[in-house]
């Protein structure tokens, strides 16, 4: 694969999707207090945020820290973003991705209100045996006799 075309086509169509979708949703860029995206490269995600003209620290990833995680990637950074308390309820969030096969996509929305609850797992259920007790061997009626 020619990496520099890849480049070019992902900052351009991650970029060209996210405006879609902001302007869709009525948004200007300058309003999204929450900016992920997929790929296995920062300097894309970097690109995009810039043309887009969202401010670094709106932007959240973690493919330093992680590498990449593939179809796992946004709702990881998701979950870190969330458990660092980085962005607040009912702030417009950006996901945009690019991946496999040269497809895209991007999505605007509001971060839910939804706070995770940590609870202890319940006890495990009487254990049944995997298999039944075995029975006396039956027969063959049909096949060859000794």
């Amino acid at each position: 694969m020619q990496g520099g075309t890849v480049y070019r086509h992902a900052v351009h169509r991650m970029t060209a999707s996210s405006r879609l979708v902001l302007e869709r949703a009525g948004w200007s860029p300058m309003s999204v207090r929450a900016f992920v995206g997929h790929q296995a490269n920062q300097r894309i995600l970097d690109a995009v945020g810039d043309r887009l003209g969202i401010g670094a620290p709106h932007r959240f990833g973690n493919i330093a820290e992680v590498g990449n995680t593939a179809a796992a990637s946004i709702p990881l950074a998701l979950a870190d973003t969330a458990a660092r308390g980085l962005v607040r309820p009912a702030e417009r969030s950006l996901l945009t991705a690019f991946g496999g096969g040269l497809t895209w996509g991007s999505i605007a929305l509001s971060w839910p209100a939804a706070v995770p609850v940590h609870r202890p797992l319940p006890a495990p259920a009487a254990r049944r045996p995997a298999m039944a007790p075995a029975s006396a061997p039956v027969p063959c009626q049909n096949g060859p006799q000794p």
